[in-house]
């Protein structure tokens, strides 16, 4: 029997949150935590050329919200302090090329910026790397709770050998001037607002000699859709052209997204092309939901019949939104921050679901998405995947109401089926 670790605790006045307020886990894995969302974090990796010699420059950009860190009292403020490990390996992380190693402090006044989403910290660091494939491992250590999440990533590392050649691009989130400079902050999350009006989008060109340059760029949608273009000429000097991109207004449907820049040298008429997804989502709304007619059907375990008919039957879109909204709303647990614990928590354990628990059917559907999503990570799990005389079978505990639930994979496939009905007592947690 493997016991779980404790996670961050929500506070929430719902009697379905109220069952669980420290977590435990689900899964025996020294990534746990990178797997249940805690402590959650956002990285880029991107190309550019070396200025200094053949190599390629990556920069691994890191964007830590504070929500994910732990806090504490200091004087009159509150601060949090995390480790940062980016170790790259070759193709077959057999060998560690580099390693790179820092601690970033994060100190604020206000309780309140303590635990919001919108809030981050932002740190980059540059490798200088011989083109071919190699393998990231990103980690984040939170040093008070020392809770740590990982994240593992195959990149090609480019090598610019065109005449004219472009690096990978670069989401801003702003734009401001600092004693009369003009300082651009990266979006790493590559989240915008469905009602965000224009898109600024940073690259780096390189010519090997002055020549004329055509730049197109395209904003394509998940199904290929051609969504904006527009096509501008630039005269490029040799060297580095600094090129920021910003396109007119848009107001894009919650979907996924990519931005294609496409450079054409005019003299020779060859082109180079590089291209970056990101994602519109709707503010308010926690980033996993990209459908919302299915986010309103995942209720299910939380809404009463009526209040997901009420959702369903609006006239038109535009109210369906409204009412899943203010279904949300009327759960928040603290009205007076900008973040709803409740909504953001009850889909990261539907995000969860689909990821841990898919087999013939999408995770949130499965009796174990069931009962995860319902009373969040058991306090133990005793795994028996290889008994001589039973199925497979999976015994999850909750302390905390003195409840046992065993799942059987009756098929031999991973698909673990409750053999207890748990149906008529999720009344009891909404």
């Amino acid at each position: 029997m493997s016991n779980g670790g404790n996670m961050k605790a929500i506070i929430v006045v719902l009697v379905f949150f109220a069952s669980l307020l420290m977590f435990g886990q689900v899964e025996e894995s020294s990534e746990t935590y990178n797997k249940l969302g805690l402590p959650t974090f956002y990285f880029e990796l991107l190309n550019y050329k070396d200025e200094k010699s053949a190599l390629t420059r990556v920069d691994a950009f890191v964007q830590v919200p504070f929500n994910s860190l732990q806090f504490v009292k200091e004087g009159s403020g509150f601060k949090a302090e995390y480790a940062v490990t980016i170790s790259v390996y070759d193709k077959e992380k057999e060998n560690l090329l580099t390693e790179k190693l820092w601690n970033e402090k994060i100190s604020l006044q206000e309780f309140d910026e303590t635990h919001s989403l919108s809030n981050f910290n932002l740190s980059v660091k540059s490798f200088i790397l011989r083109p071919g494939e190699n393998v990231f491992v990103i980690s984040v250590e939170d040093k008070d709770s020392r809770k740590k999440s990982s994240y593992e990533a195959k990149f090609t590392v480019r090598e610019f050998e065109h005449p004219v050649d472009i690096s990978d691009l670069l989401f801003i989130r702003n734009k401001t001037v600092v004693n009369g400079k003009g300082k651009s902050f990266p979006n790493i999350s590559k989240i915008i607002s469905t009602a965000q009006t224009k898109l600024s989008v940073y690259a780096e060109v390189y010519a090997d000699s002055a020549t004329l340059g055509l730049l197109n760029y395209q904003i394509t949608s998940k199904d290929k859709k051609l969504i904006l273009e527009k096509t501008s000429e630039k005269d490029l000097h040799s060297g580095i052209n600094y090129i920021t991109l910003e396109t007119d207004s848009l107001k894009l449907p919650l979907d996924n997204y990519t931005f294609t820049l496409t450079v054409s040298d005019m003299n020779s008429s060859k082109k180079v092309s590089s291209n970056n997804t990101f994602f519109a989502r709707i503010e308010g709304v926690p980033p996993s939901i990209t459908n919302i007619d299915k986010a309103i059907s995942q209720l299910i375990y939380l809404a009463t019949t009526n209040e997901l008919d009420s959702i369903k039957e609006a006239k038109n879109s535009a109210e369906k939104l409204e009412r899943f909204l203010n279904f949300w709303k009327a759960k928040d647990p603290n009205k007076s921050t900008p973040e709803n614990e409740a909504f953001n928590e009850y889909y990261r354990r539907v995000d969860y679901a689909n990821t841990h628990f898919s087999h013939y059917t999408e995770g949130w559907k499965s009796d174990m998405g069931m009962v995860y999503i319902i009373l969040g990570a058991p306090n133990s799990v005793d795994r028996h995947p290889f008994e001589y005389d039973s199925k497979p079978y999976e015994i999850w505990e909750y302390y905390q109401i003195n409840r046992q639930f065993v799942f059987v994979d009756y098929t031999g496939f991973g698909d673990y089926r409750l053999t207890t009905p748990f149906y008529d007592d999720i009344n009891r947690y909404r």
